[in-house]
């Protein structure tokens, strides 16, 4: 039986137009009649998420910058924050990639640089809220923690960012590839599903009783950590392959028809009462 169920944002539980499914109110309600647990798991930061599900956040367990930052209701949030010799060494390399953008990712504030162009700062205001354009020396002297550096490349980050990245830090950080423009630094052993196993030991469940959902590579943690692992029909095929399902793409609202048909809830119900 389901008990928790951990599911990505961007190109899984939101539609093209990121905006959630309509049911979702009305499911979240559901599953906490069931006493079945959600997790929001998402590279997104603690601002844009909280925005973005308003008063539905005080129900939610949000697992924030790819599992940097966790946040419980009622609870303090728990988060880690990157060495400053790390932020510099990034930024560093970065200067020398001119089209590879860093965004730190504060508990806050989100920070990049102002030399951006629109179309990279257009791209930042997809996902991001609270930020602030400085100039590139000001990036340096950033205070607050940084959970996370966001890297952001217009033509691609697999094939333009991640070899050079991936070079210099991969054996000593996390480095998940989260979208065709983007590619995140966490902490070693940062990780959506390292967040969804430390869930489970804190509520006594298990894989078998545990569903994910996710689209990219920086989902592949939490499929691993679930019996219940669902791929998105958009997802790329080498991320598929790592999930045990396919869930209906997120254009098709895969995510709530699939929680439905498994545990047997009418949509039309859902409809209803939204």
């Amino acid at each position: 039986m389901i008990q928790l169920i951990a599911s990505d944002m961007d190109g899984t539980l939101l539609d093209a137009d990121k905006k959630l499914p309509p049911q979702f109110p009305a499911l979240l309600e559901e599953l906490y009649r069931r006493d079945i647990t959600l997790a929001i798991a998402s590279g997104r930061s603690r601002t844009a998420l909280l925005s973005l599900f308003g008063d539905l956040a005080e129900e939610l367990i949000f697992i924030c910058d790819n599992g940097a930052c966790v946040m419980q209701p009622h609870d303090a949030p728990i988060f880690h924050n990157l060495p400053d010799q790390t932020i510099r060494d990034v930024l560093d390399l970065c200067d020398t990639m001119p089209d590879t953008i860093p965004v730190l990712c504060g508990f806050h504030h989100i920070y990049f640089p102002e030399n951006a162009d629109q179309a990279v700062e257009n791209e930042i205001r997809r996902f991001y809220l609270d930020y602030h354009k400085v100039p590139y020396s000001a990036l340096y002297q950033t205070k607050e923690p940084i959970l996370k550096i966001a890297l952001c490349n217009m033509h691609g980050t697999a094939a333009y960012t991640a070899p050079m990245i991936q070079e210099r830090f991969g054996s000593q950080y996390e480095i998940p590839v989260s979208g065709d423009y983007w590619m995140d630094l966490m902490c070693k052993g940062i990780t959506k599903g390292a967040a969804v196993q430390d869930l489970q030991k804190q509520l006594g469940i298990t894989p078998a009783e545990t569903m994910t959902f996710g689209d990219y590579e920086n989902d592949i943690s939490m499929m691993e950590c679930a019996e219940y692992s669902y791929a998105m029909a958009n997802a790329p095929e080498h991320v598929q392959k790592y999930a045990k399902h396919i869930a209906p793409a997120n254009t098709e609202n895969g995510v709530v028809r699939t929680i439905c048909e498994v545990l047997g809830i009418h949509m039309d119900s859902l409809r209803k009462s939204v």
